[in-house]
């Protein structure tokens, strides 16, 4: 009889941007004995520091953070490039007698890693498709079978120019997950998942409370810097066409460095993006229907969300 491994457990923290993942991960980290392993699609990247929100060495803390700052900008990186190395390092983290926490926003990631889920089913954005249908209805199906032959050559060959349906729903999927689509077929097939996982979604109950900490962190990112940042990118990388420049935060200041939007326009329409990057979050996660809920509104002091973040994830360490 073959004997089954024990799966990893890993506590993921997640959420949308400015809800206070970063703060509470590393106080829970602090109290259970764990390591952080980063589940942010920007954050991978090196020179990005404060457009991504990536946590200083004094917020983190001491606490171990892994899979920040690692890989150059104008280097393509997938989600099944993320799934692996994760996997390593959570090995390694486990090896040592830690427990794991995985912390972030992106959703595709943590689905991808925690439930194995295949990336067929992972690969849908309403908002990105429906930017596609719209530059077909504005400018044919030509630019479009290009972009995809640019992509995915392979894949192209497999889709006649003129099936409109098919050449979007192969940028979609090359999009989202980073993927050549003519790869899914190879992804399609479901593993089971060597990880139990449980996530904890942190939050807010009113919208607007969220919306006010997401313009005041992009204050912040201006006054620590990120026109400065942004400027090096822009110089360094040209105009923006790597997946890392989809990062907020930078491609909304490459108008201004053109000369096309004043400093304050590009400051607002951050903040917009921001705020609207945040909704896309909530959507993805509430698909999660194991998922915990935290609303940090709903304590009256820090130390009680903080006390009840731990019980669930003390709970899911000793069960």
């Amino acid at each position: 009889m073959t004997e089954v491994q024990e799966k990893i457990k890993v506590f993921a923290v997640c959420g949308p941007t400015a809800s206070g993942k970063t703060s509470l991960s590393v106080t829970l980290a602090k109290k259970l004995h764990a390591e952080v392993v980063s589940c942010d699609s920007m954050q991978i990247y090196r020179g990005m520091e404060i457009g991504t929100a990536k946590p200083t060495a004094d917020e983190m803390q001491g606490v171990p953070h892994h899979l920040m700052g690692f890989q150059d900008p104008a280097e393509p990186f997938s989600v099944s490039d993320y799934v692996a190395l994760a996997g390593k390092v959570i090995e390694d983290i486990r090896a040592r007698g830690k427990n794991v926490l995985l912390v972030g926003g992106t959703g595709l990631y943590a689905r991808s890693l925690l439930k194995a889920v295949p990336f067929t089913e992972n690969s849908r954005d309403d908002e990105i498709r429906g930017n596609l249908e719209a530059e077909f209805a504005a400018d044919g199906i030509e630019p479009l079978y290009a972009r995809l032959k640019e992509l995915d050559p392979e894949g192209a060959e497999g889709i006649h120019p003129n099936n409109m349906r098919r050449v979007i729903r192969a940028l979609e999927y090359c999009m989202v997950t980073g993927e050549p689509f003519s790869k899914q077929a190879k992804d399609s097939k479901a593993v089971e998942s060597p990880y139990d996982g449980k996530m904890l979604v942190l939050s807010f109950r009113d919208r607007e409370t969220l919306y006010g900490r997401i313009n005041l962190r992009v204050e912040q990112m201006f006054a620590d810097g990120l026109l400065k940042e942004a400027e090096d990118y822009f110089k360094r990388y040209g105009t923006p066409g790597q997946t890392s420049v989809q990062a907020i935060g930078y491609k909304e200041l490459f108008p201004y460095f053109e000369g096309q939007c004043s400093l304050d326009e590009a400051k607002e329409n951050i903040k917009r993006e921001t705020r609207r990057y945040a909704k896309r979050q909530l959507t993805w996660f509430r698909r999660e229907e194991d998922a915990v809920w935290l609303f940090a509104d709903d304590f009256d002091a820090p130390a009680d969300l903080i006390s009840a973040a731990e019980d669930i994830a003390r709970a899911h360490f000793e069960d």
